[in-house]
């Protein structure tokens, strides 16, 4: 060890060197007092019984010194810890004050914004109902029309009641697709343990029907059937997906679905593949803007905000998505969440 290196520590404010430094004193003051203060009795006074009072007198005015000097510095410790503690919490206050200052004009927007989303909430709620009342009545006169009076109409007058049939029925699905929408922006994410292959199965039976009519082959490959996410925005993206992939293979002569989800490190991926018309790569970052269409209405109808949706609940969770298709190849959708937890049942599959 350096001299530079001992001065350092000398001098050094921390707690050892302050240990240090006073035992290094009490042992020079004390090795001092008994060298010097003894040879000076014995040089002094002769007689044993004087020497002696003398010792005691000697030890007590030792110990008395000493107890004052370490309670002399004692005093002056805390004083200084007192001072610094002070100074902390005068530095506290102030940098409370000045955290609030700063932090009430975040607060108070957030407070508006709290405030606009109810507000948002309401009118969305209203506008769903005051939309679909209308809606509502137009389809029940087109239906009374084509039970009761489609005899006096002609072909041309039956089409447009169908059409009228048509658009009312993709206006309701375009009304609840958007506020299904806007309902993921302003959801607060719940995170919990999901049985994934449970939704699949759940949503795979809403489209018995169609899938058993159409002779639709669903495939399953579900090696994560268990996994930690929010519910509401994984059935969210699976069910659109799936919607999408029987949409588009509507005109396939052997439709064939496949479902699949795995582990992979600390994420859950799920895919979702169809052998429909597919689509081409150039517009793949136009499919999951919201009202973007590839196709006619007419042949493949939608509202456009589904691939939105999906892309919306899974960016939340932040996880992403993304497709991998050509023009009639079929397309194959995945969703990859991190950080979602597998269970152990999931680990053993």
């Amino acid at each position: 060890m350096s001299l530079a290196h001992l001065r350092q520590l000398w001098q050094s404010a921390n707690p050892a060197s302050s240990a240090l430094r006073l035992a290094f004193w009490y042992t020079i003051i004390a090795g001092a007092w008994i060298a010097f203060s003894d040879r000076l009795l014995a040089f002094m006074i002769n007689d044993i019984k004087s020497l002696t009072d003398w010792q005691t007198a000697k030890g007590w005015l030792f110990v008395l010194a000493m107890a004052g000097w370490l309670g002399g510095e004692r005093w002056h410790t805390l004083t200084r810890y007192q001072r610094i503690n002070d100074e902390l919490r005068a530095l506290n206050a102030s940098l409370e004050q000045r955290i609030a200052e700063h932090t009430a004009p975040l607060q108070a927007a957030n407070a508006e914004l709290s405030q606009l989303n109810q507000e948002l909430e309401s009118f969305t709620a209203t506008i769903s109902h005051d939309i679909k009342v209308p809606l509502r009545v137009i389809d029940g006169y087109n239906q009374l029309l084509l039970r009761f009076h489609a005899h006096r109409l002609d072909d041309d007058g039956k089409q447009c009641l169908n059409s009228i049939r048509t658009a009312t029925t993709q206006m309701n699905q375009l009304i609840d697709d958007l506020l299904a929408y806007t309902h993921i922006e302003r959801k607060v994410l719940e995170y919990a343990e999901i049985n994934l292959a449970a939704i699949i199965e759940e949503i795979l039976a809403m489209h018995t029907d169609q899938i058993e009519t159409r002779g639709v082959i669903v495939e399953q490959d579900i090696r994560c059937p268990m996994m930690r996410g929010d519910e509401i925005g994984i059935t969210l993206a699976l069910r659109n997906l799936i919607d999408n992939a029987l949409k588009f293979t509507a005109h396939v002569p052997q439709p064939r679905l496949a479902i699949g989800a795995e582990a992979v490190g600390d994420t859950v991926r799920l895919w979702v593949k169809d052998n429909g018309i597919g689509f081409d790569m150039r517009h793949h970052e136009r499919i999951f803007a919201i009202f973007q269409r590839l196709h006619p209405q007419d042949a493949y109808p939608g509202s456009g905000v589904g691939l939105a949706i999906v892309q919306k609940a899974i960016e939340r969770m932040g996880g992403r998505v993304w497709a991998e298709s050509s023009p009639g190849a079929g397309a194959v959708f995945y969703v990859e969440i991190p950080h979602a937890t597998t269970s152990p049942a999931s680990v053993a599959d």
